[in-house]
């Protein structure tokens, strides 16, 4: 009883943890997918910004070239001709920086909307699996009650001197006291047994120990 109410106890203890993780690494692939949504939103308003670029240089250009019919002078004419050729290739190189952050805004759309629908599938999972571990978590508490109810009984009907030297067994060994011995083999530390200790064990109702784990052992028939 002692043995099943440490390994619920050990279980109890180890879900939380998971749990924990659990909630992490979705957090982390949350923040990942923010990171790219706030990337994607960066190009776009670049994109905007480039666009009031082009259409207040091509509204320039124009303005510029409305001015050569007023011109009065060849150096006049030059320098407004000089002008128009400088801010068309202003414009000239803001349209092609458009077009490669377009380029890169399809591929980022593309990427993040793929991201978010491999998010939306992560999220149903980890709800699930979240209920399913906080289900067994409260299945644990209830069990682990009613092992520890058991095992006060059967600690009533066992004598005090046995009942000290298990606790101090259970507290040098991690919380087990109690393992099964099968083909000269403790399953407490998997290290093997004296022939001779084994035998006795099969046929001994007296309290055994591992003489290398010290914890109790008793014969456990697997045929």
């Amino acid at each position: 009883m002692e043995s099943a109410a440490g390994c619920i106890a050990a279980r109890k203890r180890d879900l939380p943890v998971q749990m924990a993780e659990l909630e992490t690494k979705f957090k982390e692939d949350q923040a990942g997918v923010e990171t790219e949504r706030e990337r994607l939103e960066a190009l776009r308003k670049s994109r905007r910004d480039k666009d009031n670029q082009l259409r207040v240089g091509q509204e320039t250009l124009k303005r510029t070239r409305e001015r050569l019919l007023d011109v009065k002078t060849n150096k006049e004419y030059q320098s407004v001709l000089k002008e128009i050729e400088t801010f068309e290739a202003k414009n000239s190189h803001m349209e092609d920086e458009i077009i490669s952050l377009l380029d890169e805004l399809d591929l980022l759309e593309k990427a993040v909307k793929t991201r978010e629908e491999e998010l939306e599938a992560q999220s149903r999972r980890y709800e699930e699996e979240k209920t399913k571990l906080t289900e067994e978590l409260s299945a644990l508490v209830g069990e682990l009650d009613v092992c520890t109810g058991k095992s006060g009984e059967l600690k009533q009907k066992i004598s005090a001197d046995i009942l000290r030297k298990y606790e101090q067994i259970k507290n040098a060994a991690r919380g087990v006291a109690v393992v099964s011995c099968w083909k000269e083999i403790c399953n407490g530390c998997h290290m093997s047994i004296p022939p001779q200790l084994y035998n006795e064990l099969q046929k001994s109702v007296a309290l055994v120990t591992c003489p290398n784990c010290s914890r109790i052992i008793y014969w456990e028939n697997k045929k």
